[in-house]
C-alpha cells in the first residue's frame, strides 16, 4: 500500500512538473528562438542599383539586399522535435549578369558553430562580399522614340561588353537566302500602370512565303569583348498602346551549378524563358526608353 502511494505521489509531482514549464523537459523546444543571419553584399559595377538575391539553401530562405547592399534573415526552425540542424549550409548571391556567389554558415545542435570560417558567432558576415561583373550592357533605339511611322523598318543595338568569360543563350533571326542574320526576343515593360510586359519577336518569310520564325542560339565570347548585337523591328508587328516602356533584351547567361531552389525563389524554370517570367531575375542592363503618344 505504501508503495502504491508513493508512486501516485511521484505521478502527481511529474504531472504538475510537466504543466508548470513552458518547454518540454526531454526536448529543448528552441524552435521558438530566434537566430539573425545579416552582411552586406558590394556589386562591381553596378549601372542601374539592382538589388542582390540571397538564399539560403536547406532552409529555403530568400530575401534582396536594400539600398545599401545589406540583408538580414530570421531563422526560427533550426532545432525541432524531431532533430537540430547540424553541419555546412550554403548562402548564395544572385544577379543574373554576375558570378554567382556563396558562403558557408555552420550549425551545431541547431545553434550557429563557434567554429565558422565567413561568420561570426552571432551569425554576421565578417566582411562584405564583392560580387563580380560578367557582362555590362546598354539598350540604345535607333529611331524617332515619340512617332512611329506605319511600314517602318526599326533598329534597336545592344552594346555588350564582357568582363569575364560568358556563354548566353539568346534568339537570332537567319535567313540564308537573304542573308539575313540578326538578334531578336525584346521586352517592352510598361512603365506606368500595370507594367505590362509585350515581348517582340521577329518573324519574316522566305522566297516561298513561309513564315521563318527567330532560333534560339549560344552564342561564347570571351574576358573583354565589346559586342553590338542587332535587332529589326518591324513596327506593324510592334503592338503597343500609349504610354512609356523600357525596353531590354532577352539573354539567358548559363552559369554552372545554380541552385534549383534560388531559381524557385524567381518563380521556377519560366524565369529562365522568353518569357515576362524572365523579367523577375535581377539584371544589371541599361535599358532605352520608348514612349508611345
Amino acid at each position: 500500500m505504501e508503495i502504491k502511494n508513493k508512486t501516485i505521489i511521484f505521478l502527481l509531482l511529474l504531472l504538475l512538473l510537466l504543466s508548470s514549464c513552458t518547454s518540454n523537459p526531454f526536448w529543448d523546444d528552441s524552435g521558438t528562438i530566434e537566430m539573425k543571419i545579416t552582411g552586406s553584399v558590394l556589386t562591381e559595377k553596378n549601372q542601374t542599383n539592382v538589388p542582390v538575391s540571397v538564399w539560403l539553401e536547406t532552409f529555403d530562405l530568400y530575401t534582396t539586399t536594400d539600398s545599401v547592399g545589406y540583408f538580414s534573415f530570421s531563422i526560427t526552425n533550426s532545432q525541432t522535435p524531431n532533430g537540430s540542424m547540424n553541419g555546412p549550409v550554403n548562402l548564395y548571391f544572385f544577379i543574373h549578369n554576375y558570378e554567382l556567389d556563396s558562403v558557408t554558415v555552420y550549425f551545431t545542435n541547431g545553434m550557429f558553430s563557434k567554429e565558422q570560417t565567413d561568420f561570426s558567432e552571432d551569425g554576421e558576415l565578417l566582411n562584405p562580399l564583392e560580387m563580380k561583373k560578367i557582362l555590362s550592357g546598354e539598350v540604345i533605339l535607333h529611331f524617332n522614340k515619340n512617332s512611329i511611322q506605319t511600314r517602318d523598318t526599326l533598329r534597336v543595338s545592344f552594346n555588350l561588353e564582357t568582363h569575364s568569360a560568358v556563354s548566353i543563350d539568346t534568339y537570332k533571326y537567319i535567313l540564308q537566302e537573304d542573308g539575313s542574320d540578326f538578334h531578336s526576343g525584346l521586352f517592352f515593360r510598361e512603365l506606368t500602370g500595370n507594367e505590362t510586359v509585350t515581348i517582340y519577336r521577329f518573324i519574316g518569310t522566305d522566297q516561298l512565303g513561309n513564315s521563318v520564325e527567330d532560333q534560339l542560339q549560344n552564342l561564347t565570347y570571351e574576358a573583354n569583348e565589346s559586342i553590338t548585337w542587332t535587332y529589326y523591328l518591324l513596327s506593324d508587328s510592334l503592338n503597343l498602346s500609349f504610354g512609356d516602356y523600357e525596353v531590354l533584351p532577352y539573354l539567358l547567361i548559363r552559369h554552372d551549378q545554380i541552385p534549383i531552389g534560388l531559381i524557385d525563389a524567381h518563380g521556377g524554370d519560366s524565369a529562365l524563358t522568353l518569357s515576362a517570367y524572365f523579367l523577375d531575375l535581377p539584371f544589371d542592363i541599361l535599358p532605352d526608353t520608348l514612349q508611345i503618344n
